[in-house]
């Protein structure tokens, strides 16, 4: 079974990317000698150096960013085959990619979301560290689709049960591309987002990833947008599936509601926190009711 997210990681990395980015000061108490963490920028490499005249580069941020991805990375490459099988033989392509799984294309949405979030949360930290909004995207999405690029291969594609999934790729691809597009152009593009709740957390296994159509099933996703900047409420519409009938077969469940995130509550009181807090608004608080039976 696949993987609805890799909440841990997600969460370390968030934790960075939900802070302001690193500025220019005169011994603010925002930094650790920042005069030694930071050299001049004109000795640094040219793909390095910011491009915002306000900003330097914070080489402890730095270090804590690198240890953390480096980290967590190795974390999930180590428990891939534990969580999705191991792989041993030649290389091929998932049978029947998108609807062969009897999943209804939760799997698909679920690499969406941790592609989002991880190519999200890596720029965030980037930025924290004081790099440049175009270094940090390309650091950010590099990540989430390093990560995820790794589970389909060498993962997915030399499992006997699995094999490479094609519209796993193109998901996590769109993942990535939604978080960078979002970044760049947030103030036009930050009324959508997407996010997930659970509808069982009985369900739900220690290590959050599904081995099971019950595990799969806990999660709702969300496509969510707020009508104004003014209030902290958007619209939302979900899609998840079920496996309740006597065949197993997989039965699509489309919802509709209104809800709130952690971000847009923050936001209402003070506006910086609204973009401080995205990365880690990802759970969708929400009254909701089903519309197919």
């Amino acid at each position: 079974m696949h993987k609805p997210l890799l909440i841990a990681l997600i969460l370390v990395v968030s934790l960075g990317g939900a802070m302001p980015p690193s500025y220019r000061t005169n011994g603010s108490a925002d930094f650790v000698n920042p005069d030694s963490l930071s050299p001049n920028p004109d000795d640094l490499p040219q793909f390095l150096r910011p491009v915002e005249e306000d900003r330097e580069i914070n080489y402890l941020r730095l270090s804590l960013f690198g240890a953390t991805a480096i980290t967590g990375i190795g974390v999930s490459i180590s428990r891939m085959e534990s969580w999705w099988g191991h792989g041993y033989v030649p290389f091929h392509f998932k049978k029947d990619d998108w609807s062969g799984d009897n999943l209804a294309q939760t799997d698909e949405l679920s690499h969406f979301m941790i592609s989002y979030k991880v190519a999200q949360a890596g720029t965030g930290l980037s930025r924290w560290s004081g790099l440049s909004d175009k270094t940090s995207r390309i650091i950010g999405g590099s990540i989430a689709l390093g990560i995820m690029t790794w589970v389909e291969y060498p993962i997915d594609a030399h499992n006997p049960l699995q094999g490479f999934g094609v519209s796993d790729m193109i998901a996590n691809s769109l993942g990535v591309a939604f978080a960078l597009t979002r970044d760049k152009w947030f103030d036009e593009l930050s009324f959508l987002d997407m996010k997930i709740s659970v509808k069982d957390f009985g369900a739900v296994n220690n290590e959050v990833i599904a081995q099971t159509f019950a595990q799969n099933d806990a999660f709702i996703y969300w496509l969510t947008a707020r009508p104004s900047r003014e209030f902290p409420v958007h619209v939302s519409l979900g899609f998840s599936a079920n496996h309740e009938n006597e065949e197993r077969i997989v039965e699509r469940e489309i919802y509709i509601g209104f809800g709130t995130s952690l971000n847009e509550i923050a936001g209402f009181i003070d506006p910086k926190l609204f973009r401080r807090l995205d990365t880690l608004s990802f759970y969708e608080l929400s009254f909701y009711f089903r519309i197919n039976n």
